[in-house]
């Protein structure tokens, strides 16, 4: 099953309908399909949902929040903090940030979380026919911030243990493609897990540069290290000009909060404040003075460090489980850090649908791996090559996430996705967990033998 997203419109499809009163844009964005599509997932009483992508409640450091707030609201004159704040962020923010990333203040943007610094990343990169190297399985989210801007070609690269596969980006470039830009996740990838190694971040932002294309590095997880976990530092961001980081505080603070910040190259920063501005205005400046109070502290540091060491008992747990219900049966990339663990099935030829009915008749929902992939539709072909002159060459289509591999021998590899499982260890209980890996089991049975 190719991902549901992938039927978005292609240069050669028909115009779609314009609604009354709406956009092209408003009109042609499709619904969810798949990953987040409420309409497949049953979730009855007792059900248990290792699908999501919350942090556990339990470890967020709310006695550093009940200090930050109780701290603004004493602080003399706090009435006065109240009013607007500069689009790019508030200067002491954004100086801190700036300081943690090792960059100047300038080219720190505090956004709304982290789709929203991706929607600036994407607004401020990508024009109507562009193309775009992305990482293969996907965070799904992702194709639909492309979504904003209709016509944008994709062509997807696996993504190995050790990160993107720079080998095959390289051998796209020799052979004519030419991205605006590539999004990868770097650490603990969502939904492998995978951490892009040292030596291919510094290969990755060398092609960058060479090539003239920008990195959209997203990275929400690089604080939620497992003990030991070795994680590569975050210096091809800091150093290139050709890197855009994504960050967001809603895996470490929680996602009800809504804030982020993006690193961007410093001969952009100041269009990139502009867009900011005419985007949503501004993030909100009581936020900032709560975030900066918390995050300037050691004690957010070590309350991540010890979120790392509860989530590591919890991923060794589930990942133990799923071999003692199911032994033999997954191959199974064992995290390092992040909320996420990804499994796929040996036996290719299972009823992987059937499998997902099962689980859930069972009590159980899980993100099938299929909706994480990029992969080709028979007949789709990216956009007019008038229109670029050599568009075909790319051979890509729609912002959906279909390659036109049928015309050209570039998409993505159905191998990857087709009986992967992406399982989250982050939100639930070990007794929960072992338990749905148990109710794993008992579906797989159902529909193997």
């Amino acid at each position: 099953m190719s991902h549901p997203d992938s039927t978005a419109s292609t240069g050669t499809s028909p115009a779609r309908t314009r609604l009354p009163g709406g956009s092209s844009l408003l009109s042609g964005l499709p619904g969810r399909q798949g990953f987040g599509d409420a309409s497949l997932i049953r979730v009855g009483e007792g059900s248990i949902n290792l699908g999501g992508g919350n942090p556990d409640r339990s470890l967020l450091p709310v006695d550093l929040y009940r200090e930050a707030v109780h701290a603004l609201m004493d602080s003399p004159g706090y009435g006065e903090r109240l009013g607007y704040v500069p689009a790019a962020g508030t200067p002491s923010f954004r100086a801190l940030l700036a300081e943690r990333e090792g960059v100047s203040p300038d080219r720190i943007i505090v956004t709304s979380g982290g789709i929203n610094g991706l929607a600036l990343a994407v607004l401020g990169t990508l024009d109507p026919g562009d193309t775009i190297v992305v990482d293969d399985p996907i965070f799904p989210l992702f194709l639909r911030v492309l979504d904003l801007v209709p016509g944008v070609r994709v062509v997807p690269v696996g993504v190995e243990a050790d990160g993107l596969d720079v080998d095959a980006l390289e051998a796209h470039l020799a052979a004519g493609v030419r991205p605006q830009a590539v999004f990868t996740v770097p650490t603990f990838h969502n939904p492998n897990g995978a951490v892009l190694s040292a030596q291919k971040a510094q290969r990755l932002a060398a092609l960058a540069e060479r090539w003239g294309f920008m990195v959209f590095a997203d990275d929400p997880y690089r604080e939620l290290a497992f003990p030991g976990a070795e994680v590569p530092a975050a210096s091809w961001i800091r150093d290139s000009e050709h890197v855009i980081g994504v960050n967001t505080f809603s895996k470490t603070l929680g996602p009800a909060l809504r804030l982020g910040y993006t690193v961007v190259p410093s001969a952009l920063a100041e269009q990139y404040v502009k867009l900011r501005n005419r985007l949503d205005g501004q993030a909100s400046g009581v936020l900032q003075d709560i975030v900066e109070r918390i995050v300037g502290r050691p004690e957010y540091a070590q309350a991540n460090a010890a979120a790392g060491a509860v989530y590591a008992q919890k991923a060794r747990a589930l990942l133990d489980a799923l071999h003692r219900e199911l032994p033999g049966a997954l191959d199974i990339i064992e995290p390092q850090g992040g909320f996420f663990l990804w499994g796929r099935f040996r036996d290719q030829e299972a009823d992987f649908a059937a499998l997902f009915d099962a689980a859930q008749d069972e009590g159980l929902v899980y993100q099938r791996g299929e909706w994480f992939g990029v992969t080709p539709t028979a007949g789709a072909r990216g956009a007019d090559a008038g229109a670029g002159g050599a568009a075909d060459a790319d051979g890509v289509a729609g912002a959906g996430g279909v390659a036109g591999a049928a015309d050209h021998g570039i998409g993505g590899d159905p191998a990857r996705t087709r009986g992967a499982v992406r399982l989250t260890f982050a939100e639930l209980e070990i007794p929960t967990l072992e338990e749905g890996a148990a109710r794993l089991g008992r579906a797989w049975r159902r529909i193997h033998g």
